[in-house]
């Protein structure tokens, strides 16, 4: 093997390692869209159908809270590790080599949309974040002025 062949080789490998780390930040980011929303919908059910006294519904709604930041952040992070750790390699990498993939789909997509922000799935993700972060935060502090009223009035 001459020493094109063998980056050429170290390339694939990297790039296989990236595709399973994206394949497994899909799959982190599922299970938390599974977890808030199942949080969610007992939230939502305890809260229409049966009480289940503010305690459960506050520490709930601090699960969800603590649950969407870890989330955000979770999201954060791995968007870092891939811009960094694979896509900057592989661009070196592409450099050693007759062709650079990356480097070209990357040209393409800047001039295809040409300055324009576009909004990707990360981002997405990172506003229901948000939002349900939003939602858990709204809850709490109706139910703790809830129970504060009615701690006041009945005491």
């Amino acid at each position: 093997m001459d020493d094109r062949q063998i980056i050429l080789e170290q390339y694939r490998i990297y790039n296989e390692a990236k595709e399973r780390y994206i394949d497994r930040a899909f799959m982190i980011n599922r299970f938390f869209i599974l977890l808030v929303g199942i949080l969610f919908l007992i939230l939502l059910a305890s809260k229409t159908f049966f009480s289940l006294g503010y305690g459960f519904s506050v520490a709930s709604e601090v699960l969800g809270i603590a649950l969407c930041i870890m989330w955000f952040a979770n999201q954060d992070s791995y968007t870092a590790i891939i811009k960094i750790k694979y896509n900057k390699v592989l661009e070196n990498m592409e450099n050693l080599l007759p062709f650079s993939p990356i480097k070209n789909e990357y040209e393409e997509l800047c001039k295809q949309n040409d300055g324009k922000r576009v909004i990707t799935f990360k981002d997405i993700q990172k506003w229901f974040a948000v939002i349900m972060t939003m939602i858990f935060i709204a809850n709490l502090i109706m139910d703790l002025t809830d129970w504060v009223i009615f701690s006041f009035f009945a005491g």
